[in-house]
């Protein structure tokens, strides 16, 4: 008993005293707050590793500025802008010590890649065309200011045994301005032009094959020859990092004439005025890329969101309106995995090449079908369709990552099911045996380019 006297006696003295009637009790004193953490303003940024890309370019894409808070998510965002611009190999940053306590050095080390590279290399033949082949080189970082300079080409010659008739061949070349200054406000500015001239023939037999003739006496069926000369000039802006909102309008000068279509049975033609014409329109587009890595993505998604609109108000000759939706999104599941999908309608009289040849959206095709080159069509099926919807997936599998010429390379397995159609509600326009293609493909990453070996391609042209 007497050990307790004093442990009472101490809780007494400690407990709180009873607030008298009609007096609120106090407040009870806060908690101590956990420690914050410690918050380190950016003193400098240092950019290492810079050979041709000007510096204040590079700098221009960055997210963060000297004088702001150390934010981490804006630096990983800086580091992903700049490897999409495709002008760098390997981007990453680091914090040193700045001058005084608080402040830190953002150091910024990145390795240049070739920023002139091969964009299509295109070999292939069918039976209209035996053999033809194009190449298409663009510059990424032209004159060091992110400029984009690109051209490309592909020619088939004459058609096999009818060496009197024009050549088919098409030309390509663009400027692009992805981001410029836009004096006032940190909006980037996207400027672009761009040309095509082409030289191309479609058929229209009554069947896609064109079963009735052989390849020497293909210059007696039914096809329309054509010419076009396009020029188009874009002007838009980035609402984001990793958006771009642009708008463009597009001129064309289309020639036609059809050949060889009296007294043989007669399939339906390409969507084209017999003559000379115009095209004239207009184009919206939205777009937007977070991926972390063009060659072989791991996280992020790709979109783009298309709008045409083609009128005599504008001085055409084709009253039409295009939409087009495309998507794709990568995870990383024991490697890369894509999922990707389309979906596209053409409305009035839009001409054939702004509808939709299945065959461009499928890996390949079992009928005579090929997908184009640049536009340019040298199988025998002309079936472009108003409606389209494809859904696909593509699973990658890395295979080495090392400095040498084959710097990266993995292999590609794809699927994809392509639906179109002519008219909305309408039966699938069978453009080949199946609407479902699959691919093996082996991919590399060099110094000038992304090259694909893809079996799906080597075995179209055989099927």
């Amino acid at each position: 008993m007497t050990a307790l006297v004093p442990a009472l006696l101490a809780l007494a003295l400690t407990a709180p005293a009873a607030p008298a009637p009609g007096v609120e009790p106090p407040a009870p004193l806060p908690l101590d707050p956990s420690p914050q953490p410690r918050r380190y303003q950016i003193e400098r940024i240092r950019i290492e590793g810079l050979q041709h890309a000007k510096e204040s370019e590079v700098r221009r894409h960055l997210l963060v500025a000297p004088g702001e808070l150390l934010d981490e998510e804006r630096v990983l965002l800086s580091r992903l802008r700049l490897l999409q611009l495709g002008w760098f190999s390997r981007v990453e940053t680091r914090v040193e010590r700045g001058s005084e306590r608080g402040l830190v050095v953002l150091v910024v080390e990145v390795t240049e890649r070739n920023t002139l590279i091969v964009t299509d290399l295109i070999v292939g033949g069918t039976t209209a065309e035996p053999i033809y082949g194009g190449l298409g080189l663009s510059q990424q970082n032209f004159l060091g200011r992110g400029f984009g300079l690109s051209g490309a080409f592909v020619w088939g010659g004459s058609p096999e045994g009818r060496p009197e008739d024009p050549s088919r061949f098409a030309v390509r070349g663009s400027f692009f301005a992805p981001d410029l200054d836009f004096p006032g406000t940190r909006l980037g500015l996207v400027v672009g032009a761009s040309f095509l001239v082409l030289q191309g023939e479609e058929f229209a037999c009554a069947d896609p094959e064109c079963s009735a003739y052989t390849r020497s006496t293909l210059g007696n069926a039914p096809h329309v020859r054509y010419r076009r000369i396009m020029g188009e000039g874009t002007l838009g802006f980035r609402p984001g990092p990793f958006e771009r909102l642009f708008g463009s309008y597009r001129y064309e000068a289309v020639d036609a004439t059809d050949v060889g279509f009296a007294g043989v049975p007669v399939g339906p033609g390409p969507a084209i005025l017999p003559g000379r014409s115009n095209v004239s329109a207009l184009t919206g587009t939205y777009e937007i890329d977070t991926r972390n890595d063009f060659f072989f993505a791991r996280e992020g998604m790709r979109a783009t969101f298309q709008m045409t609109f083609g009128s005599r108000l504008l001085g055409g000759d084709y009253e039409y309106s295009r939409y087009l939706l495309q998507a794709e999104s990568a995870y990383s599941l024991l490697g890369g995995l894509r999922l990707l999908g389309a979906v596209g309608a053409a409305q009035g009289a839009a001409p054939f090449f702004d509808r939709f040849y299945a065959a461009d959206w499928s890996y390949f095709a079992l009928g005579p079908a090929l997908g184009r080159a640049l536009e340019l069509n040298f199988s025998t099926d002309s079936r472009y369709d108003a409606f389209l919807a494809m859904g696909g997936a593509e699973y990658g599998i890395p295979l080495w990552a090392g400095t040498g010429f084959f710097r990266r390379g993995f292999v590609a397995l794809g699927a994809r099911a392509v639906y179109s159609t002519a008219t909305l509600g309408g039966a699938r326009t069978p453009f080949s045996r199946t609407p479902l293609s699959a691919d093996v493909a082996l991919r590399f990453d060099t110094p000038v380019g992304m090259f694909n070996l893809s079996a799906a391609y080597l075995s179209d042209l055989f099927l």
